[in-house]
């Protein structure tokens, strides 16, 4: 019987039902696994495909499990698997492309807002027996200029509820080919910081997007503008924001996801009224993970079987068929 590994807990009981009809075995780590404790796992669970929900795949853990033909994330971002590793073991690393595209689009627009509005400031400020109504100010979002770095899935989906909100949408996204209509496009990133009011993050995390925002960039933020970044926590120098906020160089932001995680805020920046921190749950709905399990669980069980995978959820270089089938072809 082949084993499925879930790093972290069972996924939507649709899926789960997906892998026992297949006749598959499905263990969980329930928590973020690392160093020695995750390789004992692999060790002696040794999986044949691993969901990853919570932690990384290493090369380590690649090692430990060398039944392991299949990484499927339980998500879109891939940072945290080694795909170095994963490719000299011609292990397949895929994902669950805009399976979670609308739940974290509208988590974008949820941050945007209580940011622009400073919901969570003033609820907290409520609870402490304050009431600040004569002296606070928001912004609206109406006809303000909505920048997004990266027209995938979600960008899409984001871009689609500024325009509803009467917002401009100027795009930087040097692989797209056509600009969907409605839509500005950017020359450059540079151009997005200069002329955005709110600038929203979603592209994928590599050497070249690491620490995309730090001081620099932040420096060429419109006055009170915002940063809001539902996409890989290392796009965005958690120092450098710290210092813009506090310093009021750019009006607020608005995280879903950081550099190390699970996170720690740094003490300077736990009492800022400008910043509002969600723990990477842009993802976390019903709905989104409904569909994200099924996708991730459909491609295990077809490689398992000996089925190709869809190109366009693979992001290795590793062949998308299995030659020699671990579940049998009708599963």
């Amino acid at each position: 019987m082949a084993t499925v590994a879930i790093f972290g807990t069972a996924i939507a009981p649709k899926a789960m039902d997906l892998a026992r009809d297949a006749g598959l075995r499905v263990v969980t780590t329930d928590r973020y696994l690392q160093g020695a404790e995750l390789e004992a796992f692999m060790v002696r669970e040794q999986p044949d495909a691993v969901v990853l929900r919570l932690g990384a795949v290493t090369d380590a853990a690649m090692t430990a499990a060398p039944n392991l033909k299949i990484i499927a994330k339980h998500g879109v971002g891939y940072d945290t698997i080694d795909l170095d590793a994963a490719n000299r073991r011609g292990i397949l690393v895929s994902i669950a492309t805009g399976a979670n595209a609308i739940s974290v689009a509208e988590h974008a627009l949820a941050l945007m807002l209580a940011v622009a509005r400073g919901i969570a400031h003033l609820d907290a400020r409520i609870r402490s027996g304050h009431w600040d109504k004569a002296r606070f100010l928001g912004t609206e979002l109406n006809g303000k200029t909505l920048g997004i770095v990266g027209l995938g899935a979600i960008g899409r989906h984001l871009a689609g509820l500024g325009k509803a909100l009467g917002m401009d949408v100027l795009v930087f996204d040097p692989v797209l080919a056509e600009m969907p209509e409605g839509m500005r496009r950017a020359q450059s990133f540079e151009q997005v910081l200069d002329q955005c009011d709110v600038v929203s993050l979603h592209c994928p995390l590599n050497p070249s997007t690491r620490n995309l925002m730090s001081t620099d960039q932040f420096a060429m933020m419109k006055p009170g503008a915002i940063l809001i970044n539902t996409a890989r926590g290392g796009l965005v120098d958690i120092d450098a924001l710290g210092a813009a906020l506090r310093d009021g160089r750019i009006g607020g932001a608005g995280l879903d996801t950081f550099p190390v995680e699970p996170a720690v805020l740094p003490d300077d920046l736990r009492d800022l009224p400008n910043l509002v921190v969600s723990p990477h749950v842009g993802a976390s709905t019903v709905e989104a993970g409904e569909r994200v399990g099924l996708t991730a669980m459909k491609q295990v069980i077809d490689f398992l079987s000996g089925r190709e995978v869809d190109a366009h959820y693979v992001v290795n270089d590793a062949p998308r068929r299995l030659a020699g089938p671990t579940l049998p072809t009708a599963a």
